[in-house]
């Protein structure tokens, strides 16, 4: 009797079993490393946030107040002319924003030199640093591409900027306190207003309990909900852009509805509104140089009570 020839590959059935395991595997390993990817780019946004609430500070420590979120020199207000020259710009008919203020104070001293502030901020002389990327300036967590512009039109002329995903939020709605969402407040404005800097002595609300700068992260893409809305949309998330602050205008939820008065003001839209990528929040450095992640479910009742800096509110926890 001639003996069995012995097997030397895998049936069919014991292929598809592999196959079977194997897909399982990738199912539960996928999530898990999309988790931890996360995980580590929240932390590195929130260290991002941490080295430019700290900028601040030291900025504020060596000048004695912090930079106004922009200073526009094309006017005749002696007081705006005084705080442009206490921020370092001397002359008349210029704009310049907050980011290029600190950029020595966050280790990026020599792109600083290389700013000229005897020129506007879309001058020609100064594009090679509003088209630097800062990698501090990005939140790794949000989707758009690092190297995508921020373009708009001025005089004319087609402007590149390097985005940013953090700015100013320095006050919030009148049409908040019409629509009764918020309480009324004479004291609206945040520390860092336009044409204006205010020594950290001035805050009455507590320096943790006052925000600097906030999230508003995917510009130039427009975003609502998580849905990317349209991309190249926004014209005003470049990092060096003296218009990247914004104040709080509270959007409905779908980030499209209502634009003002309404009662969402976190991750619903990130048309010149808080907005993060990460999961229900986005991230704040405050006034004392600390980094706070706010919930998108906290009241926006109490949410604007920690843009005033001398509201006489009674701080929210979250």
């Amino acid at each position: 009797m001639k003996s069995q020839a012995k097997r030397t590959g895998f049936t069919l059935i014991e292929l598809l079993v592999v196959i079977a395991i194997i897909a399982v595997l990738i199912g539960l390993l996928v999530p898990a490393v999309q988790k931890v990817r996360e995980a580590a780019n929240r932390m590195s946004c929130q260290n991002n946030m941490k080295q430019i609430g700290l900028g601040l500070q030291n900025y504020q420590s060596q000048m004695g107040f912090f930079p106004g979120c922009s200073i526009n020199t094309g006017t005749t207000n002696k007081v705006t002319l005084a705080n442009g020259a206490k921020m370092g710009v001397k002359v008349t008919n210029v704009f310049h924003g907050w980011g290029v203020m600190i950029l020595p104070f966050i280790e990026q001293e020599p792109l600083f030199k290389q700013y000229n502030f005897d020129v506007t901020w879309s001058d020609a002389a100064n594009l090679v640093v509003r088209e630097t990327v800062v990698k501090t300036f990005i939140c790794p967590t949000t989707p758009r591409s690092a190297a995508t512009m921020n373009t708009k039109l001025i005089g004319a002329v087609s402007t590149n900027a390097a985005p940013g995903d953090y700015a100013p939020d320095y006050s919030y709605s009148a049409t908040l306190e019409t629509n009764g969402l918020v309480d009324v407040n004479v004291a609206r404005t945040g520390i860092m207003s336009t044409n204006i800097v205010r020594p950290i002595g001035v805050i009455s609300d507590g320096s943790s309990n006052t925000i600097l700068i906030s999230e508003t992260a995917g510009r130039p893409d427009a975003w609502a909900a998580g849905t990317l809305r349209t991309a190249g949309a926004q014209t005003d998330g470049g990092w060096c852009d003296p218009d990247s602050a914004y104040i709080t205008h509270g959007f409905s939820a779908d980030g499209v509805t209502t634009t003002d008065g309404g009662p969402c003001h976190t991750n619903c839209s990130n048309n010149n509104e808080p907005y993060g990528f990460h999961s229900a929040g986005a991230m704040h450095a405050m006034a004392d140089g600390s980094v706070r992640f706010i919930q998108a479910s906290m009241n926006i009742r109490q949410f604007v009570k920690l843009i005033t800096y001398m509201g006489n509110d009674v701080a929210p926890t979250d």
